[in-house]
């Protein structure tokens, strides 16, 4: 590489970094203007610099997308920009950056993992996200939902009181919803065989026998239209069956669950093309 082209590749690379940073100006805009600067700000998560946030494109507010528009809800000490794989891949295969959003709850990973647990906060980040996009893009929203992204995601859609603080969230946003797809999450993690504080409480954590996930296990067919769940038997971190002899990623009503081999992380980033076939066609064909 010559002395001349280095810098120029530099600025490119800065480039292309900052533009995942956060949202386009459109949606941002919107954002501030509908809902507020602080509301905006939340949702961007900037704090988080490239990992924080995505979407928006160069879509005008009040206009349809072209098509639905997906929204990525990681899971357990992630952020967004954990699944720029995911993101890509639907860029790459008919989706507009007008139509791939995401946002980050929590802290990014600064909390480890055991002492994470399912905060009201995390479901209200979520819940208020994909009612923004579905009013800045004018249509349903799929969601795709990862690991403990799943069960937050559910709650953000199923509403009702939350477990933590007694919160109201508010009614379903079933209406919003087309096709809610879960990849390895949803009763809990066979690691919380005894409950403890943290990631295994009772009140709100992943203990089978938790408020929380009794609240969101105890309902059907609210997440969408369509409902399919992924899952492996060789899940090291959600496990095949929770200490309650449930599959710890089934989700009872749903139209069809599959069934991939794989750890935790292998059956999130393997089934890409599974995902996104559930979402545009509702079929896993070829898949």
């Amino acid at each position: 590489m010559s002395a001349t082209s280095s810098p120029l590749l530099l600025i490119l690379q800065i480039l292309f970094t900052f533009s995942r940073a956060d949202f386009s100006p459109s949606f941002n805009a919107f954002l501030a203007s509908t809902y507020g600067q602080e509301f905006a700000d939340r949702m961007a998560r900037r704090d988080l610099g490239a990992q924080g946030s995505f979407g928006g494109g160069d879509h005008k507010p009040g206009s349809r997308t072209k098509q639905q528009p997906v929204v990525l809800v990681h899971g357990i000490t992630n952020t967004a920009g954990r699944f720029e794989e995911q993101r890509q891949y639907l860029l790459n295969h008919g989706w507009g950056n007008d139509e791939v959003y995401g946002t980050t709850y929590g802290d990014g990973g600064k909390t480890v993992a055991p002492l994470v647990d399912m905060k009201c906060d995390y479901v209200k980040q979520v819940r208020w996200f994909i009612q923004a996009v579905a009013e800045f893009t004018r249509r349903r929203v799929d969601v795709i939902a990862y690991s403990m992204g799943s069960p937050i995601a559910r709650k953000a859609i199923l509403g009702g009181r939350c477990q933590d603080t007694g919160e109201a969230l508010g009614p379903p946003l079933s209406a919003l919803i087309d096709t809610f797809v879960s990849v390895a999450a949803n009763h809990g993690s066979f690691l919380c065989l005894l409950p403890f504080p943290g990631a295994c409480n009772i009140i709100n954590g992943l203990s089978c026998n938790s408020q929380y996930l009794r609240n969101i296990n105890s309902r059907q067919r609210y997440e969408g239209l369509f409902i399919y769940s992924i899952y492996s038997p060789q899940d090291d971190k959600v496990g095949y069956r929770t200490a309650c002899g449930e599959l710890a990623s089934s989700i009872t009503g749903a139209d069809q669950e599959f069934q991939r081999s794989g750890n935790h992380d292998e059956v999130m980033a393997n089934t890409i093309g599974l995902q996104s076939k559930l979402i545009s066609t509702h079929s896993a064909a070829g898949q």
